[in-house]
């Protein structure tokens, strides 16, 4: 039974293509972007957009390998697994990055909807938290990142918007 994983099913479903409460989802937001968009720094020191949904997706990554019971795959905070380097981005593309999300998307559905109730309580590699506390985490980073992306998104247009001028 999956009463409660239904609930971090549908989450995962609405944060990233449905209607989410907060405004939009992660998918309609990054529809409206374009490469030149994503690949751009929106100020000096801050993250590209493609930037942030790498990120996003490396931890989202880590939730399904854990998903597959691979406690071996490890991030390291603020490493290039973490946070991959622009040049990295840039030669990969755009495209291909939103490809890979989606791929993770549908991996970490069907995963989940393998798994009951029993998931949630399932120790986590640390041996101090639940797998509940890693649903919790990358529901949260997700929206998190979404936000990040809409403010990145803001500032590129509106520093367009002045040089226009």
């Amino acid at each position: 039974m999956k009463t409660n994983l239904s609930q971090y099913i549908r989450l995962f479903r609405e944060n990233y293509g449905g209607n989410p409460w907060y405004g939009d989802s992660l998918r309609k937001k990054l529809d409206d972007i374009q490469a030149e968009e994503a690949l751009k720094a929106p100020a000096p020191g801050l993250h590209s957009i493609a930037q942030q949904v790498a990120h996003l997706l490396a931890w989202r990554r880590l939730l399904v390998e854990r998903l597959k019971g691979n406690d071996n795959f490890q991030i390291q905070v603020n490493s290039a697994r973490d946070w991959p380097p622009q040049d990295l981005l840039e030669r990969k593309g755009w495209e291909k990055l939103l490809k890979e999300l989606e791929a993770n998307q549908n991996e970490l559905l069907q995963l989940l909807e393998a798994e009951s109730d029993a998931l949630l309580e399932r120790p986590l590699p640390d041996g101090k938290h639940a797998f509940r506390l890693l649903l919790d985490g990358i529901v949260q980073h997700d929206v998190y990142h979404i936000g990040q992306i809409g403010q990145a998104l803001a500032l590129l247009r509106s520093a367009q918007h002045v040089s226009s001028f």
